[in-house]
């Protein structure tokens, strides 16, 4: 059977130039934070992209579903989000990009005053809000059916195939699941939020998570690395707002728990493939 994944120390350097066609590459660089994907950041004569070749199998499922959503709510919300050029090469599937200029939030996030933070958060939660209240048709989503469109069943195979015994040993997500009853991002970290030099949100990426979940979901999922306080709290008000909806606040932390224990496990996984140092 063919792999459908990538390995570090493939020929990148001719795959990416076929997949620009035309443009004259200047530069090649290897971002080496990238965890599930092997990431390129490529300067050509028409602007820099970025190309994400997937670590194995799952991530390469995953690099579709990524793609297929990030199209299917381009434009459609308020704010600048990425959308993605699937590839292949052999078969194997790959994406590429235009890059959008901007810094992570988790780059950020300890400069900021706080009439920044609040303005920050306002963006994010409406964010959230937009996009929790799309209308949406499944099949007019996903054409893949091979890896879980719901956030939990997403999250149960990452943990199953990635994630040690002894680090899933809180997942509960098989017994309590929620029906899905909105879209997702899945992943709304930190580090998927850009700001542009006046420390405005200037877009949303990474969609690899994205698919059908709960409210909780992402709004857990931004509060659940280290944040300064205000952050939180306008979080949740701004979202209240725009959503229309009060958040439970037992919910909400059981939630931020969960992600905080996904993290851990992650990162222990990575560390101990010689990943994550």
């Amino acid at each position: 059977m063919n792999e459908v994944y990538f390995k570090i120390n493939e020929n990148f350097e001719s795959i990416i130039k076929k997949a620009l066609e035309q443009k004259e590459v200047k530069s090649m660089n290897l971002i080496t934070t990238g965890w599930t994907n092997i990431v390129y950041e490529v300067e050509t004569n028409e602007g820099n992209y970025f190309f994400r070749f997937p670590r194995d199998e799952f991530w390469s499922r995953t690099i579709v579903k990524d793609s297929e959503f990030a199209g299917y709510i381009y434009q459609k919300t308020t704010f600048n989000t990425c959308r993605l050029e699937l590839k292949r090469d052999e078969g194997r599937p790959f994406s590429m990009h235009k890059k959008i200029e901007g810094t992570p939030l988790a780059d950020k996030i300890e400069e900021l005053s706080e009439e920044e933070i609040t303005k920050v958060s306002e963006d994010i939660a409406k964010f959230m809000a937009e996009l929790h209240q799309l209308n949406f048709q499944k099949e007019k989503i996903f054409t893949i059916n091979d890896i879980g469109l719901n956030l939990s069943e997403f999250l149960d195979e990452l943990l199953t195939k990635h994630v040690s015994k002894e680090d899933r040993a809180f997942w509960r997500f098989a017994d309590t699941v929620e029906t899905p009853e909105c879209l997702v991002h899945g992943d709304l970290n930190l580090s998927n939020v850009l700001l542009d030099d006046n420390n405005k949100v200037t877009a949303i990426i990474d969609f690899g998570f994205a698919g059908y979940g709960n409210i909780y979901d992402d709004v857990a999922r931004i509060l659940s690395r280290n944040c300064p306080k205000n952050f939180k709290q306008e979080i949740i008000r701004n979202y209240e707002k725009y959503a229309q909806t009060k958040l439970e606040e037992k919910k909400l932390e059981d939630k931020i728990t969960e992600w905080m224990n996904i993290d851990q496990g992650y990162i222990n996984y990575m560390r101990g493939i010689g990943i994550y140092e």
